[in-house]
């Protein structure tokens, strides 16, 4: 149960605010200030209602109110804020301002879309005070109960599915299924077949009925990842679907009938693809009917302190550690670091501290290498490998696979360069020491193994699969997750890259 203060010296009000019901609350009818800063001073307020109207200390009401630094949202009736007390305004507590003459039905919307906001702070597990979470989380809760599309933009590791999942469960179809599926993961004919279904022997393989995501999400809300992914031809398809909410399935011959509500997301630019032809206009109109981003860590990097300490605590209580929390130097570490990954690479980075450590403080030599000195550090210039490992010593895979990724894009860049040697005239080509024109079409012949062998072809036995699912981890970890970077830097496909995530379960 959380407690409305309401502290106001006119009856009406007070008589008015005697029918208004917020499910889950309770209203306290205060006239006395100090009693309602005695009673916020509590924990469990969620919302401060002061009618300014006939206090003529109501700046001082208000002093004392912000410090206490509670989380408490603030409506305040007759009187904006002024500019210098606005400053005192505690981090990630929201303010509504009404004028002198507001009506009743608008106050109780004001304390009705704070308390929606406030239920979407603590059941989205999306952590963060700082104003660009605020603003999204508002967002979510005017968005979340109006049946609407919703299109979620951000970087990879911003938080999308967890934004998409906080609108379902603040919606009126919470109580519905909430169905997600990756665009990016698929080729076009097994995403229309996991979109829509297909019917018992529609191909090879389908020994059965198979239930699309279209009607499984029936009654609840569909999140498609990676929605830039979808082949032109299947957006076509997907947009009838989506305006009818009528779907064949693969091999079927009868129409069914759905009805959702569509969540999508990207990291991609959709006004982009829509100029350059890969993306439906009508199509884009559908999805962006409101539109959430999901802003990146390193602009709203006040939040590291709050998502570190949550990601410790979750990560304790999970294994039974005990790590207490980070030095100084340590989060300072994570404060200048660029975190390309985002909130999902500082996940990352906390659980293996976590685990290493177990119990006691991290300490700055406990971070890893990249974040205490940086990706451009002057150490990055030596490899760090051993260098006349005899025979008893033991050399560290996750050193070795992060020295193969590099040299494997080091060479990349390489073959580019020669490449681009061997398209040009021969007397470009440069000369070698003794004088002589250097060959760079054979050099490009050197670098390009005849049988297309790389540490990532078919899986070898006994130590070479341990090299390769760390090699593949590795690469996981340095692009935070991000698996279309990972794939680029492992130099193969991402349905390749999948496929060994799968076997290596490092999903």
């Amino acid at each position: 149960m959380s407690n409305i203060v309401l502290l106001t010296r006119r009856q009406r009000l007070m008589t008015t605010a005697l029918t208004w019901e917020w499910p889950g609350s309770e209203l306290a009818l205060i006239e006395s200030p100090a009693e309602a800063l005695a009673k916020l001073s509590l924990a469990n307020t969620a919302v401060f209602l002061f009618d300014t109207r006939g206090y003529k200390r109501y700046k001082h009401v208000l002093r004392k109110f912000f410090s206490l630094k509670t989380d408490t949202d603030l409506v305040i009736i007759g009187m904006e804020p002024e500019p210098g007390l606005s400053g005192e305004i505690p981090q990630g507590i929201s303010v509504q301002p009404l004028e002198p003459d507001v009506g009743f039905d608008e106050i109780e919307h004001a304390v009705l879309r704070l308390l929606q906001l406030r239920r979407v702070r603590q059941t989205s597990g999306i952590v963060g005070r700082s104003s660009a979470v605020s603003e999204m989380l508002s967002l979510i809760a005017h968005a979340a109960p109006l049946d609407v599309n919703i299109l979620i933009t951000g970087e990879s590791g911003t938080g999308k599915e967890l934004v998409a999942r906080a609108v379902h469960d603040n919606s009126a179809r919470k109580n519905g299924p909430f169905i997600s599926l990756n665009c990016g993961a698929l080729s076009e004919g097994i995403l229309e077949s996991e979109l829509f279904g297909h019917a018992k022997g529609a191909f090879t393989g389908a020994v059965r009925t198979h239930a699309g995501v279209f009607q499984r999400a029936d009654g609840g809300t569909l999140f498609l990842d990676e929605v830039a992914e979808m082949p032109l031809g299947m957006q076509t398809r997907f947009l009838r679907s989506l305006e009818t909410g009528e779907f064949t399935p693969v091999g079927g011959h009868n129409t069914a009938h759905s009805d959702i509500r569509l969540l999508a997301a990207t990291n991609s630019d959709l006004t982009a693809a829509v100029s350059q032809g890969r993306f439906r206009q009508d199509l884009y109109f559908r999805l962006r009917v409101v539109v959430i981003n999901t802003p990146p860590l390193r602009d709203r990097k006040e939040d590291i302190p709050v998502l570190t300490g949550a990601f410790l605590a979750q990560e304790n209580k999970e294994h039974g550690l005990h790590v207490r929390g980070l030095s100084r130097a340590a989060e300072q570490a994570l404060l200048d670091h660029a975190w390309p990954g985002n909130v999902r690479e500082l996940r990352n980075v906390i659980r293996s501290l976590v685990v290493l450590k177990q119990r006691g403080m991290v300490e700055l030599t406990d971070l890893p290498t990249e974040i205490r000195f940086g990706s451009t550090s002057h150490s990055d210039a030596f490899l760090p490998v051993v260098a006349s490992p005899g025979r008893d010593t033991m050399v560290d895979l996750n050193v070795l696979a992060a020295t193969m990724l590099e040299l494997r894009q080091e060479i990349r860049e390489i073959k580019e360069i020669l490449h681009a040697q061997v398209r040009g005239p021969a007397s470009s080509w440069p000369l070698n020491q003794n004088g002589k024109v250097f060959n760079a079409e054979s050099m490009v012949e050197t670098f390009a193994s005849p049988s297309g062998y790389g540490p990532l072809d078919e899986e070898q036995p006994g130590d070479l699969r341990t090299a390769e699912r760390t090699l593949v981890d590795s690469a996981l970890r340095a692009t935070g997750g991000n698996r279309r970077q990972a794939a680029n830097r492992l130099g193969i496909s991402e349905r390749t890259l999948y496929r060994k995530i799968k076997q290596y379960g490092l999903g």
